[in-house]
């Protein structure tokens, strides 16, 4: 396995990493927002609106968390376009080496 190959795998996991830490966080304050909404039910007045602004600011915490996550995402399919080109090739170049070991061989004839 080439360096290449090596280092397009080891980046590839590195985003899967940020993006699925990018994942936790989002439902995290999404579930925080809906536990805020719930509680804003049984509140009245300034801390009913308190209780609601609180989730507010938790589900825009979720969306940009779901933001951030798009990088990550995009490089690994960038990643693995790459790796998937460098396939290719190598299995076309191992192709070409087999048909020219084929090609080189010496042929026996059958004796009758």
């Amino acid at each position: 396995m080439g360096f290449r190959s090596i280092f397009t795998k080891g980046v590839a996991l590195a985003q899967s990493g940020k993006c699925r830490n990018h994942s936790q966080k989002a439902s995290r304050y999404a579930r925080q927002a809906m536990s805020s909404f719930r509680s804003a039910r049984s509140r009245k007045g300034d801390q009913k609106i308190d209780a609601m602004l609180d989730g507010m600011s938790q589900l825009a915490n979720s969306v940009l968390e779901v933001s951030d996550s798009v990088t990550p995402v995009a490089t690994m399919n960038a990643v693995s376009a790459l790796l998937a080109e460098n396939i290719e090739r190598i299995i076309d170049e191992g192709n070409k080496k087999v048909i020219t070991s084929l090609n080189v061989l010496p042929v026996k004839s059958k004796k009758r």
